[in-house]
């Protein structure tokens, strides 16, 4: 009787492991994409009047709200790289996390370049920004996300 109380522990220990390795993309979606809502969400809230300062030429605080939206990004890429990604798509997540490593570095120059009083490169590395998160979108397409797509950060 020992033994088999045994095994039967052993079994349901191992079960949770053999779930986690079966993550689709569906179960995917579904654990990062309320970490990406809440996410958007602040960030839309930090990026709140980014045109407008800059249209006033108040680069500094345009730029203040540049780096404060990549340190935010920053802390989601975190949390969704704990996230397990699904053993067909690992490829794919990986390359994901790539651009959006691109992405945060980007929208940090903005800022930067903005906080510098430099516009026009602020302008040119927004661009670049623009295009990594058109990247990141473009690998992410078959997870079919709605919060964790990357659209255009206020310039």
């Amino acid at each position: 009787m020992g033994t088999v109380a045994a095994v039967v522990l052993a079994m349901l220990a191992v079960a949770p492991l053999a779930d986690a390795e079966e993550q689709t993309r569906e179960t995917y979606k579904a654990q990062v994409e309320p970490l990406c809502q809440v996410n958007r969400t602040a960030n839309e809230r930090i990026m709140q009047g980014a045109q407008r300062r800059i249209d006033k030429d108040e680069f500094t605080a345009a730029g203040k709200q540049f780096v404060r939206v990549s340190e935010s990004f920053g802390g989601l890429v975190k949390q969704l790289a704990g996230v397990p990604a699904p053993p067909a798509d690992a490829h794919r997540v990986n390359r994901w996390f790539e651009q959006m490593h691109l992405l945060k570095t980007r929208l940090r120059s903005v800022g930067k370049y903005y906080k510098e009083g430099s516009d026009i490169k602020a302008a040119h590395e927004s661009v670049l920004a623009e295009r990594a998160g058109i990247t990141a979108n473009n690998t992410s397409i078959v997870f079919h996300f709605h919060y964790c797509r990357f659209g255009r950060f206020q310039r």
